[in-house]
């Protein structure tokens, strides 16, 4: 039997990063896909996850290293036990 491969608190709490990013720069999520060409108004809303390529492109964006952006956020699932 095979797990989820979604971790939904995971999924949420990128999503909350990202809208705070957004948020604290005074940023719409439209001024932000047409500065960086991807879509976000999804991601924010946990309901699609982004590429590793699409999130370093927002890192950049918004000066923050991929390091920090990842630094808090944890798996609450192991998807190989």
């Amino acid at each position: 039997m095979s797990s989820p491969r979604t971790d939904i608190r995971f999924n949420n709490a990128l999503a909350q990063k990202l809208k705070n990013l957004r948020k604290v720069r005074g940023l719409s999520q439209m001024r932000v896909t047409m500065d960086t060409g991807v879509n976000i108004s999804r991601a924010e809303s946990g309901k699609r996850s982004l590429s590793v390529y699409s999130i370093a492109i927002l890192c950049k964006y918004y000066d923050v290293s991929l390091a920090d952006f990842f630094r808090d956020l944890e798996l609450t699932i192991t998807p190989w036990e």
